[in-house]
């Protein structure tokens, strides 16, 4: 199984990276062959992540965005077919797109989205300016996971996790990761805690 995430820009440094590996490492129980990051800033956006479909074309695959905490032993997240997770949490709320690629499984070749997106990528990104989850409702065949992880957004001030989860998305919430932030979640991020200051 290969592991992947992705970084660029200035939103994310090595830290991130370290600790996502750190928290798949001591928390999931996840046994990999390999861990891979994306750090070819071709977007400068989040559709940076579309080139791991292009670059890992066989195996299994199981990718996870930087903003995330893990904090207990993951269930079987891997997927024969390309799948990501539902955006419960926003239900009743006017989304754009009821997906979220926080976490995305695939075994073997799905390179048809990269060359999909690739084919007109300039027109995608206009047209799916809020982000490439959109692109994936509205252009991909997709499966979604069954309720698996949530969104820190309704439990930023919980004094711990939820027990009937063992993962959950930052979001638009990453700050939650720097310096002077902390909380259950960060009993679950590397020695220090915090990313360290620019």
């Amino acid at each position: 199984m290969r592991i992947i995430c992705c970084r660029f820009g200035n939103k994310f440094n090595d830290w991130h990276v370290k600790n996502l590996k750190h928290m798949i490492d001591n928390y999931s129980g996840l046994k990999y062959d390999s861990f891979e990051v994306i750090e070819t800033d071709l977007y400068g956006n989040w559709y940076n992540k579309f080139q791991m479909y292009d670059k890992f074309r066989d195996g299994e695959n199981l990718y996870f965005d930087l903003d995330m905490v893990i904090y207990d032993k993951l269930p079987n997240l891997i997927r024969k077919d390309f799948t990501l997770l539902y955006d419960y949490w926003r239900e009743g709320v006017e989304s754009h797109t009821p997906l979220n690629s926080s976490i995305v499984s695939w075994t073997g070749d799905v390179s048809h989205i990269w060359k999909k997106f690739k084919s007109n990528d300039e027109y995608y990104l206009k047209k799916y300016y809020k982000g490439s989850d959109e692109f994936y409702y509205k252009e991909i065949k997709y499966k979604t996971y069954d309720d698996i992880c949530y969104s820190i957004k309704d439990h930023t001030y919980d004094t711990k996790p939820l027990d009937n989860y063992s993962v959950c998305t930052l979001g638009q919430m990453h700050h939650l990761m720097e310096k002077g932030w902390s909380g259950w979640y960060s009993n679950y991020f590397l020695p220090n805690q915090m990313q360290p200051e620019e």
